[in-house]
């Protein structure tokens, strides 16, 4: 392909550029200019105009099966074509919004307590452990109706829950792998050592663990119960697949979805959380605006006399997700996408490239590029998303405003996930404040499927309102 860093390498290629600039390899790609095209033409090209011609293709499949199986986030053609057009259906359904909004008020009722604790305490502590912990029982709550209850249960233990222990292990270990040549990780495969006896350990016990509720549900269904979770919806739901060549049973294909969807959901809404607290700590003007907002619009939230916003009362909060959107922009879910080209091809700029070469698409880098967002592209400038003559949100292309997907692929979730994290801030802004015990410029992510903010997290909490003022 054109336009390659002067550093590649015959045969090695880049490798040992990627594996010096690993701590912080999504900023090193942001610095490197030199795309095949102007991003946002190739997000387009390869995401939507040419999508057929790049597919995720059988060696992300291949790397990524023995945690997702032929899950939504890693298939092809009709496997994905099935999972989407169902998944499609579900997210569409007015009780799977009543369902995610019922669930995240519940648990944030927990999580208030808990953080009551803390600020009683007077001493610091990793947050990020609690967030993942928040979206855990979020996301388990809506994918299989268990309740996990690891904000109550963890609380002054050190261990986790078995189920969550097991999925956080088994994304570090996939994090390892992806990292590892491929014949590498295949060899300690093999021989059941090191990184891939531990990813094979946990995701056994993860996947055991959802097969059981799985296979709760079948057993139950045509009970005349009512769906309440994304097992049961898939069972209710009645999808055509005569003309789809599908291969897994009903059971398998509802483990990969749900294994999925907590993966998609559980991970980026905690991370997300976490870098709005850091910027907030980078940012206190605009943490001031949120607050002003809140006490002008929705003024029981700082009195204490609403405990937690309902969905439609957060529609009042226009700054608080214009601030959440530019957030998320900056701090994507994933830091790129990987395609494979099925065949050659000519991109629109006249760039060849060649069968079976993968291609990188950073979203990170992309809401970086001053071609795509402008001169202050790498600023936090949570007004860019705001109508100045409106005053309502304005929205981008998702070709500019990547962050969740762009095409054929973009994320089914995307309204849930604002949703819930503009309820959840809505919620924790008000009711205490949150200072990082780190210099907030000097916090960085560490390099996962993800891009978590790094270490745990210590932040000192602050009471705002009783009863967690009192108590404190």
């Amino acid at each position: 392909m054109a336009h390659v860093p002067k550093s590649t390498l015959p045969l090695l290629g880049n490798m040992l550029d990627m594996s010096t600039n690993m701590p912080r390899f999504h900023d090193w790609i942001s610095e490197y200019r030199g795309s095949c095209c102007p991003l946002r033409n190739c997000l387009r090209t390869f995401l939507k105009t040419q999508a057929d011609n790049f597919l995720r293709g059988p060696v992300s499949h291949h790397q990524a099966y023995d945690v997702f199986g032929n899950g939504l986030s890693i298939s092809d053609g009709d496997a994905w074509f099935y999972q989407r057009k169902t998944a499609s259906h579900l997210f569409s359904m007015q009780i799977m919004k009543t369902v995610m909004e019922d669930s995240v008020r519940e648990k944030l009722d927990v999580f208030l307590d808990v953080l009551g604790k803390y600020a009683a305490r007077g001493k610091p502590f990793g947050i990020k452990k609690w967030l993942s912990h928040f979206t855990m029982d979020v996301f388990s709550k809506i994918g299989f109706g268990v309740e996990l209850d690891t904000l109550k249960n963890t609380f002054d233990q050190e261990g986790d829950h078995e189920f969550l222990e097991a999925f956080n292990v088994a994304s570090v270990a996939f994090g390892v792998r992806i990292q590892t040549p491929t014949w590498l990780w295949e060899l300690k495969k093999f021989l059941n050592v090191g990184w891939e006896k531990i990813i094979m350990d946990n995701c056994k016990k993860f996947h055991d663990f959802i097969d059981s509720f799985v296979l709760k549900a079948m057993v139950e269904r045509g009970q005349n119960k009512v769906a309440r979770d994304l097992i049961s919806l898939f069972l209710d739901s009645s999808i055509d697949t005569s003309e789809l060549q599908i291969e897994e049973d009903e059971a398998t294909i509802m483990r990969d979805m749900v294994t999925t969807f907590i993966f998609a959901g559980k991970d980026s809404s905690a991370h997300s959380l976490g870098w709005f607290i850091v910027n907030m700590n980078r940012y206190p003007e605009i943490l001031r605006k949120i607050r002003e907002e809140i006490k002008e619009k929705l003024p029981g939230l700082l009195t204490g006399e609403i405990q937690v916003p309902t969905a439609a009362q957060l529609q009042e909060l226009v700054y608080l997700e214009a601030v959440i959107r530019e957030n998320i922009r900056l701090h994507p879910s994933t830091g790129f996408i990987m395609r494979q080209a099925t065949e050659a091809t000519t991109l629109v700029d006249g760039t060849f490239v060649d069968k079976e070469v993968s291609v990188l698409l950073p979203s990170y880098a992309n809401a970086r590029n001053p071609r795509t967002w402008g001169e202050d592209a790498s600023e936090f400038k949570p007004e860019r998303f705001i109508d100045a003559d409106t005053g309502k949100i304005r929205n981008f292309s998702p070709f500019v405003f990547s962050s969740f997907g762009s095409g054929p692929h973009i994320c089914l979730g995307m309204k849930l996930a604002l949703m819930e994290v503009k309820l959840t801030l809505a919620t924790l802004l008000s009711k205490f404040d949150f200072k990082t015990v780190e210099d907030p410029w000097q916090m960085t992510y560490d390099f996962s499927l993800t891009i978590p903010v790094k270490r745990p997290m210590e932040v000192e909490v602050t009471p705002l309102v009783t009863p967690y003022a009192d108590s404190a």
